[in-house]
């Protein structure tokens, strides 16, 4: 049996620093009770961080990334978020025990970490593929011709019996905010020409649900800043996903939060569920919350 501890949309910032306009949780504080918790779990033998380290990719934002996830017990993969600009990522990431890869074999697993960022980037006039500036806000998921057929062509060059897709964005996702039927056509089509595809892991929507994309789960993992209960429509605390990956193909996953007084389950201001429901645009959300907190929701 193969252990894996998956962390998403850290957003590390600077000292004192709130991601998401102020509305964010501590994410140094929320990272410290995170490892806290995983000190008391079975041993993993993999760590994932399925994108959004960084709050606004800036290089000083990755340095402390990684000095944060250089302190997790294990060997570590990373891929990219929409939050992440890829240079800064790679120069700020680049120390003793954390990884980049896209693809790990593992046993009878073969682990393929996709880039679901393809909105968030443009070709160039050399042929590189650069980053926008407005992937943060605007870009949805997206695999691309590219990215798809990458993915068929390493599955097909691999003899492992199992494969699971890692990724930062989750295809078949009821939030309308977060919905792209482009996106999920990609997904829907990997699985149900890949049949050796047991299961999705992802991040991006701060919560901790288990969604379904051709009969195969995509297990969403929890955020250290700013976790929602879309149900409820209330604030999660921080946490993060453990998964059993069996040499059957079995995968069991459980999702994680560190409840306590410092994050309490308010409700969400109603400016930022009509933001996630599609209703209002983030400039418009911004304007609506009028300064609201985790521990001030109302603004007042």
């Amino acid at each position: 049996m193969l252990r894996v501890t998956q962390l998403s949309d850290t957003h590390f910032g600077p000292d004192g620093h709130r991601s998401h306009g102020g509305l964010g949780y501590d994410t140094a504080a929320a990272f410290e009770a995170v490892l806290a918790r995983i000190d008391q779990d079975e041993p993993a033998d993999l760590f994932v961080i399925t994108g959004d380290l960084a709050d606004r990719g800036l290089p000083e934002e990755y340095e402390r990334a990684a000095a944060a996830l250089a302190r997790l017990p294990g060997p570590v993969a990373i891929l990219p978020g929409n939050h992440d600009f890829h240079v800064p990522l790679q120069v700020g990431l680049g120390v003793p025990g954390l990884t980049m890869p896209r693809t790990l074999r593992v046993g009878p697993w073969l682990f393929v970490l996709a880039d679901s960022n393809f909105t968030g980037r443009r070709f160039d006039s050399a042929g590189r593929l650069v980053d926008l500036e407005s992937r943060m806000h605007d870009a949805n998921g997206r695999l691309g011709e590219r990215e798809v057929g990458w993915i068929e062509d390493v599955v097909d060059a691999s003899d492992a019996p199992h494969v699971f897709l890692w990724m930062h964005h989750p295809p078949s996702m009821p939030v309308e905010s977060f919905a792209d039927r482009e996106f999920d056509a990609e997904v829907e089509g990997l699985v149900s020409k890949i049949d050796r595809i047991r299961g999705i892991g992802a991040g991006h929507v701060h919560t901790d649900v288990i969604a379904d994309i051709g009969g195969k789960p995509v297990h969403v993992c929890p955020a250290l800043t700013i976790n929602i209960d879309y149900t409820a429509e209330t604030l999660l605390p921080p946490g993060y996903r453990t998964y059993q990956f069996q040499p059957d193909g079995t995968v069991d996953s459980t999702a994680h939060v560190i409840d306590g007084d410092v994050w309490p389950r308010r409700p969400v201001h109603p400016a930022g569920m009509s933001y996630l429901k599609g209703e209002i645009g983030w400039d418009e959300m911004m304007a609506g919350l009028g300064g609201a907190t985790p521990s001030n929701p109302d603004g007042d």
